[in-house]
């Protein structure tokens, strides 16, 4: 009898941490309000790149982030149109990721994209799709890659490998570079 007592109780234990974890779980999203956007709004003003800081508080403010890179951040709204993003990229190796407001990313390129060191992309809502189709691209004009957000808002992260510290001054005025602004209306 003592043996089915304590199988009993080892049992309700399981079952009432299983419900604690599964709880503790849904419960994160509530309790975790500063998601990457609001991380990435605190450095600086949307429609600009900013360079992250490679020590420090601000070094950490994405997850997962890799020292071996030097990385830029833009946020992005699309409620008013389209967003333009130019970044030049290095030979070594450089990569440009979109992502969501929640930070999953949907969309990401390399250097090997590149045209003349640089890539040019559009970011378009749903709705703008139909417009951007019918626009007519001029003769000097390069093609643009166009891409489809799935949320309004939302950031882009430049990331430019440094093979070494010391080139790691000259990948941040690269990054600098890097531009992302409202597409302005053709007339």
């Amino acid at each position: 009898m003592p043996l089915m007592r304590v199988a009993y109780v080892v049992v309700v234990g399981l079952v009432l941490a299983g419900l604690v974890h599964i709880g503790s779980l849904l419960g994160v999203p509530r309790y975790a309000t500063q998601g990457p956007l609001e991380r990435i709004a605190a450095l600086g003003p949307e429609g600009a790149f900013v360079t992250l800081a490679d020590e420090g508080d601000a070094a950490d403010l994405l997850p997962f982030r890799d020292p071996a890179f030097v990385t830029a951040a833009c946020r992005y709204d699309l409620s008013s149109g389209p967003v333009a993003v130019t970044a030049p990229l290095p030979s070594t190796y450089g990569a440009i990721s979109v992502h969501a407001r929640a930070g999953q990313p949907f969309y990401a390129l390399t250097d090997r994209a590149a045209t003349g060191g640089r890539v040019e992309i559009t970011i378009l809502a749903k709705d703008d799709v139909a417009a951007a189709e019918q626009e007519e691209p001029s003769e000097e004009s390069r093609p643009k890659l166009k891409i489809v957000s799935p949320t309004e808002t939302g950031f882009i992260l430049v990331r430019l490998f440094a093979p070494g510290e010391s080139a790691r001054p000259a990948l941040r005025d690269l990054a600098a570079k890097a531009t992302c602004a409202k597409v302005a209306p053709s007339s």
